[in-house]
């Protein structure tokens, strides 16, 4: 499922801060973690996550972890929402 992250900001992110940027880069590149059996989205797999940012070259690690955190709460509700709805019209 797709989320329009740009109900966000106008121009889609592109003069977002840079910090928000880098969550974003950062975010991407994690896995999803699913339930097999109810479809609930559990968010984005963590681990390695520092590994990440270290190739990315992100120096405000904290920083983007936070981000990434805020992220990934917003999807994982957008996307559970959605289902839900879907699951209710069957």
């Amino acid at each position: 499922m797709e989320v329009d992250w740009s109900v966000l900001d106008e121009d889609a992110g592109e003069n977002w801060p840079y910090l928000f940027q880098e969550a974003f880069s950062v975010w991407n590149c994690l896995t999803d973690q699913w339930d097999g059996m109810s479809g609930s989205y559990f968010g984005k797999q963590m681990s390695g996550i520092k590994d990440i940012m270290e190739i990315l070259q992100i120096d405000n690690q904290r920083e983007v972890l936070k981000i990434v955190k805020i992220i990934d709460g917003k999807y994982s509700k957008e996307v559970n929402k959605k289902n839900k709805d879907a699951q209710k019209k069957k």
